[in-house]
């Protein structure tokens, strides 16, 4: 029987899943984890928080749970906001991209870890949030009027209007907001997640500053908490301004973060480039998006000594190569590998550093001995 108290994840004892050193929580004997951040391939979820619930002692699943022992989230629930359609989305981010585009701020496009300096040069592609809390304000009411003016029926069906676009929300005196309440030092880059069809879905706004290393790099424009709608995990089509050219037996490239994606349709056409926000993240959907195709997956190089994100990648690996064979499909799946000094492949890219893909069995030997273990108890479990 599992010990059912619960901890909370430290940087000394990060989530077994995400591996991260917050928000989730672990049973104290490891026989169980919740993670706040993947629900992806869970056994199940939590019944209040909806976090994903993973068991490492299997004999603990069939057993009945006392799931007022589940950990809790200590920031205060809301009532969940439908989110916006997808046309009404990509109206608001798109007007958000042309009223504050990314080229207003050097430090985002020709600055250190810019764009220019992955080789993107698009800078219309991507949009920023300005320092001040105020002027962000001034975007959103700019941007309510807008959305006012071209989709009154919306409206008038949805009262709270534009807070059904991640990332808006009403304060207390009924003005819009856009982001948090609060200055920066410096802008935030917003990179879009962009449909086949070139739409909007989401966006996620990525960090310029040096941050601490409990602070993440890449946050969801989505504040649920004050009562605005969440983005979900949507994928990122990385060749959305060629969809519909792509020959029907073109490999696809599936990696972690929009920027990496575009980067890769930028250096590597010959790849149809599809990212999900997370190596956790969207793996059924990477698996419908991807049948009877190719893929050719290049990960973060983490994986390498960090059983959490091994565990992931066996988990996406593992539902593909169903989904192969319950659909009669004997298309290829490679991992694509670079020199480990280099974390991303982007970085591999912009460094001209060699890329080749390996067979899975391959990939599965490269690991260290406790990722190894990691990788085959997710393969071996039914």
């Amino acid at each position: 029987m599992g010990d059912s108290r619960y901890k909370r994840v430290s940087r000394s004892r990060p989530c077994l899943i995400c591996g991260k050193p917050d928000w989730c929580s672990r049973a104290a004997d490891e026989s169980v984890s919740f993670c706040a951040r993947i629900t992806d391939g869970a056994d199940r979820l939590s019944q209040k928080e909806r976090w994903g619930v993973f068991y490492h002692d299997r004999r603990l699943f069939d057993e009945p749970r006392k799931r007022f022992g589940e950990p809790k989230n200590h920031l205060k629930q809301t009532e969940e906001i439908p989110l916006a359609p997808l046309e009404i989305r990509d109206f608001v981010y798109t007007a958000l991209f042309r009223l504050s585009p990314a080229s207003r701020y050097e430090s985002l496009t020709t600055g250190k870890k810019g764009l220019r300096e992955r080789g993107l040069i698009n800078y219309d592609d991507y949009g920023s949030l300005p320092c001040s809390a105020q002027e962000r304000k001034n975007l959103a009411a700019r941007l309510r009027l807008l959305l006012n003016q071209n989709f009154p029926s919306f409206v008038r069906e949805n009262p709270l209007g534009i807070a059904h676009v991640p990332g808006f929300w009403t304060n207390e005196n009924g003005e819009a907001c856009l982001w948090q309440n609060r200055d920066y030092s410096q802008p935030l880059l917003l990179v879009p997640y962009r449909s086949p069809a070139r739409k909007i879905q989401a966006c996620q706004i990525r960090f310029a500053d040096v941050l601490p290393p409990d602070k993440k790099r890449y946050l969801w424009l989505s504040l649920p908490k004050m009562n605005s709608a969440g983005t979900g995990t949507p994928l990122h089509f990385g060749n959305w301004k060629t969809f519909g050219q792509m020959k029907s037996d073109q490999p696809i490239l599936i990696t972690e973060g929009a920027l990496k994606a575009d980067v890769v349709t930028k250096f590597c056409p010959h790849f149809f480039a599809i990212a999900n926000s997370g190596v956790g993240c969207a793996h059924a959907l990477i698996v419908n998006v991807s049948r009877g195709k190719p893929v050719y997956l290049a990960f973060d190089n983490d994986y390498h000594d960090k059983p959490a994100v091994a565990r992931q990648l066996a988990r996406l690996l593992k539902l593909r190569l169903y989904d192969n064979h319950n659909n009669g499909f004997n298309a290829e799946t490679k991992i694509l590998v670079w020199m480990q000094s280099e974390k991303g492949i982007d970085d591999a890219l912009a460094k001209n550093e060699k890329i080749c893909g390996i067979e899975v069995t391959d990939w599965f030997f490269s690991l260290n001995k406790n990722c190894r273990e990691t990788v085959r108890k997710v393969w071996e479990d039914d």
